[in-house]
């Protein structure tokens, strides 16, 4: 398989140096292009796709702090989800090889920690190639975001309105989530788009019961024991809406096994998980509404590879689901009806860009929907949650903001578990 993804991607570079430059869509000449997406990529990632210089050089960064956190459950085994505070900073580097030919990489800093208790220091990377052959044909090969759920292509902090990154977009669907693999993507008609992405798959044996799948995210550069499929579509047929429905289904196992019956079994873990949104954006209005659920197989056996491995097992949920509904409003407009010159901006601010979002989202999940019987009374962790969010957003320009929201979360397992947490956070792209 190694030899595969070798061998697509010298055919692309091959093909690639071959195509006239005349015939670059003229959507990616635009120079006013910072604050445009490619499908499958936040907005600082996509810059060198709309630049007219051979290279480009962008980023984002967030400063998050949690003054209040309420009850911890340091059992999630992932630090990002019960912290005291985060350090984000990503940049990104591209260069056009061709008109065709698009190299872009990232390198992504992160520091978190709890109080004086725990931190932890990670470096996260992406490194791909695109080929444009045609608007409705374009490939990507490499290590990339997949194309699944909402905010693992809308993942900069300007983009969504939390401090956070919603829970049923961490829980359930675990982003951010890389993958080395090929993905095919275009438009099939002005109103439908498409992505269809072949990858290495998950790894079981990191799997914790709080979490489901997240932990099982990893960079390999080894050859994947089985490949799987990432499908999405997309439909921006109604104005201001965007409708998505998109996928992930392939095994977790990596071929592993385990002894059943005095017999090596293995472990494939398959895993079944569909999400889709809606997305409404007109004025100074915004609704997202997102839908996910997942399924895996083999969680008793996962629950006995994680025992071996660790010495403590995980009962994994063999299906999942989870729900938000978001609503927000800038309400500027209503506050402010002077006429604000042009000229009155710097590096920090532009009056003619500010905003002052309110918004509330209210999100619902439950990672272990139901259990394999044999599993059901075994110690576990589970995140059963309703979750109710208010918050604030000022934009200075379009580019920075400053965030705050409110979380009342209740444990459904635990009715008495309530969670107040307090959160503020900075984030910016260039």
């Amino acid at each position: 398989m190694r030899n595969l993804f070798a061998l697509t991607f010298l055919l692309s570079v091959s093909i690639g140096f071959g195509q006239n430059k005349n015939e670059l869509d003229s959507l990616q000449k635009n120079n006013s292009s910072e604050l445009k997406q490619q499908p499958g990529l936040a907005l600082a990632a996509s810059k060198i796709f709309f630049s007219e210089k051979k290279y480009s050089i962008s980023g984002f960064g967030e400063f998050n702090y949690v003054p209040s956190q309420g009850m911890v459950d340091k059992n999630m085994g992932d630090l990002e989800l019960y912290y005291s505070g985060l350090y984000r900073f990503a940049t990104f580097f591209g260069y056009r090889i061709t008109d065709k030919l698009i190299w872009n990489s990232e390198v992504q800093f992160e520091y978190i920690h709890f109080k004086q208790e725990e931190a932890h220091l990670e470096f996260v990377f992406e490194a791909f190639v695109d080929f444009l052959y045609r608007d409705y044909l374009k490939a990507r090969i490499g290590f990339y975001p997949l194309t699944i759920g909402y905010v693992n292509n809308n993942d900069e902090p300007i983009m969504f309105h939390s401090v956070n990154r919603s829970e049923v977009e961490r829980l359930i669907i675990p982003s951010t989530w890389i993958e080395l693999g090929v993905m095919f993507y275009g438009n099939i008609s002005n109103d439908w788009s498409y992505a269809l992405g072949f990858s290495q798959g998950l790894n079981s044996e990191h799997f914790l019961s709080p979490t489901w799948i997240r932990q099982g995210r990893e960079i390999r550069f080894d050859a994947p024991k089985s490949i799987s499929i990432n499908p999405q579509i997309n439909y921006t047929g109604f104005k201001n809406v965007t409708l998505s429905l998109s996928g992930y289904y392939g095994e977790s196992g990596q071929g592993a096994t385990v002894l059943e019956d005095a017999t090596e079994t293995k472990i494939k873990g398959n895993i079944s998980l569909t999400s889709a949104y809606a997305k409404y954006q007109k004025d100074n209005f915004s609704f997202v509404g997102i839908g996910t659920y997942g399924q895996l197989e083999d969680t008793e056996k996962i629950y006995q590879q994680t025992l071996s491995a660790t010495g403590n097992g995980q009962v994994l949920g063999k299906e999942v689901y989870g729900y938000l509904f978001e609503f927000g409003c800038d309400v500027l407009p209503y506050l402010t009806k002077s006429k604000i010159r042009k000229e009155n901006e710097n590096f920090f601010f532009n009056a003619n860009e500010q905003k002052l979002t309110l918004f509330t989202r209210y999100e619902r999940l439950n990672t272990h929907f139901n259990i394999e019987t044999v599993l059901e009374n075994l110690p576990k962790s589970v995140n059963d949650l309703s979750i109710w969010i208010f918050g604030v957003n000022y934009n200075t320009k379009e580019n920075i903001v400053l965030k705050a929201d409110y979380q009342h979360r209740t444990n459904v397992v635990l009715q008495d578990q309530i969670n107040h947490i307090y959160e503020v956070g900075l984030g910016f792209i260039f």
